[in-house]
């Protein structure tokens, strides 16, 4: 995802003719005048509706990216790839994939870390790693934490990859329901994750075929490719999360069951115990 907005952003602004260090001597400027509690709000959401206004042609822009090398043909097949495991074993790969997505939370809060502290590149680097590997390492370990960053994360993405919101009020309500998304997967876990993982998968995988092979009405095919491997990849998941808890249930009856027949062997014999005192007191008469 991050390669994707930073590939975007680059075409933006070389379409537009805007350099690189234009556009970071206006963040420095706009840092500056935040500083002074200067900074002009309807100037900044002016901005942000612009950069969503754009952002559909810089993501088509993307995805028009003819397959015309080793690195794009690389790209792609990695998609494809990656798509594929997380559609049909989401599930199986939540650990890795929250360890991953956790990573990307540290990495970015590190790079935010590094614009505030302006350190050496060594420190920078530094700190932007140590970031990353925390948040991974939290991730990886604290199972909710890593479930609703993760939920969040890709919950944003699918949104963005299946409609690019063109106004603030989008972007808002595509934060809100990524939100609750996350809460509720931290308690009902494994269904949700199955179907995020699901449709996170179906869609790398929507749009990788969609930059490799011409397809007209590019934007509906992407969608569709993408919601028919998400839904061949919750029926696999569901199967194997069902024949799963099937297994746990047959090893739950086989323990009560042995069990019951430790009881029942007791109980008989404590009978013939029973029996046995009985007939020593006959013989005893």
């Amino acid at each position: 995802g991050g390669c994707m907005a930073l590939t975007n952003l680059l075409l933006y602004c070389y379409g537009n003719g805007i350099s690189v260090d234009h556009l970071y001597r206006r963040y420095q400027w706009s840092v500056r005048e935040g500083a002074k509690g200067e900074t002009n709000m309807d100037e900044i959401k002016t901005l942000l509706e612009n950069v969503l206004s754009k952002t559909s042609d810089m993501k088509q822009a993307f995805i028009d990216l003819a397959p015309n090398s080793r690195m794009n043909m690389g790209i792609i097949g990695a998609m494809i790839i990656v798509g594929v495991l997380l559609a049909l074993f989401g599930l199986k790969l939540v650990k890795l994939f929250t360890a991953l997505c956790g990573f990307g939370i540290g990495a970015a809060i590190g790079a935010g870390v590094v614009q505030v502290m302006h350190p050496s590149q060594m420190t920078g680097m530094i700190i932007l790693f140590g970031c990353a590997v925390v948040m991974a390492v939290l991730a990886f370990f604290l199972h909710k934490l890593g479930i609703f960053i993760t939920v969040f994360i890709v919950s944003m993405a699918i949104a963005v990859t299946a409609n690019m919101p063109h106004s603030l009020l989008i972007a808002g309500i595509y934060v809100v329901v990524s939100l609750i998304l996350a809460i509720l997967a931290v308690i009902f876990t494994e269904p949700l994750m199955i179907v995020v993982t699901a449709f996170a998968g179906g869609m790398s995988v929507g749009t990788a075929v969609v930059m490799l092979v011409d397809l007209p009405f590019a934007g509906a095919a992407r969608l569709v490719i993408g919601v028919v491997v998400a839904i061949i990849g919750m029926i696999v998941q569901f199967m194997m999360q069902s024949r799963k808890l099937g297994k746990k249930e047959k090893k739950f009856s086989e323990k009560i069951k042995e069990q019951d027949s430790v009881e029942s062997e007791v109980e008989k014999a404590r009978m013939i115990l029973d029996d046995f005192d009985d007939d020593t007191d006959e013989d005893d008469e």
